[in-house]
């Protein structure tokens, strides 16, 4: 790692964190110790402690007191929540300020939009990253930074959820959603942006058994 800039540094331990735990590197019970990661990516301890900062405050990890830190798991619960944040927060911000939205950025979001269809279909968490990189593309053309850090945390803790689940996040709706948005029909856009998000509650539900009396 450049140990040169700290800023550099404390990104790039933040990032190969984050990394190591939505791609299954650590177990889902494995306690991270700061000496542990220290060792690990080679680096002091203040950029090891910012990491972990930034990760427990956006309820990725969890502080064990003189233990470590622990994987947070999202729950049902948790996730139903996030989806409904998700739901109101950018389908709020396309209707209000989705002429900010220019000819240049919706080139990138149909990109984006290919660049998934060419992910191989076992490949769920490429599918996953270009979802991600889709809807905060589309957000970063409002300026609002802090709303943006907001939506980035809890796409954040849905990753750890799909990572673990193993599931793909289905695209199917972008294109369409990006039509009508060239076309400036925003409402049309946002029941489309809208149906998206909430289409991630299906991934999240466990299928109903089957009873076996009735058959």
């Amino acid at each position: 790692m450049d140990k040169k800039n700290p800023d550099t540094l404390k990104d790039q331990v933040y990032e190969a964190l984050f990394s190591d735990i939505i791609n299954g590197v650590y177990s889902t019970d494995t306690i991270l110790t700061e000496k542990f990661l220290m060792e690990k990516y080679n680096v002091s301890r203040a950029p090891i402690r910012e990491a972990l900062s930034q990760l427990t405050g956006t309820l990725i990890l969890s502080s064990i007191p003189r233990q470590g830190y622990k994987i947070l798991q999202p729950n049902r619960k948790q996730l139903l929540e996030i989806v409904k944040f998700r739901s109101a927060l950018e389908c709020s911000f396309l209707e209000s300020y989705g002429s900010y939205i220019d000819e240049a950025s919706i080139k990138e979001l149909r990109t984006i939009c290919v660049n998934y269809m060419s992910c191989l279909t076992n490949d769920f968490m490429s599918h996953w990253h270009y979802n991600c990189q889709f809807h905060l593309k589309l957000f970063s053309a409002y300026g609002n930074h802090y709303a943006y850090k907001l939506l980035e945390d809890a796409l954040n803790i849905q990753t750890i959820f799909f990572a673990q689940k193993k599931h793909s996040a289905s695209m199917d709706l972008h294109l369409a959603f990006v039509d009508y948005l060239e076309k400036g029909d925003l409402a049309t856009a946002a029941t489309l942006l809208k149906a998206d998000i909430e289409n991630l509650l299906l991934l999240s539900t466990p299928p109903t058994p089957v009873d076996q009396s009735k058959k």
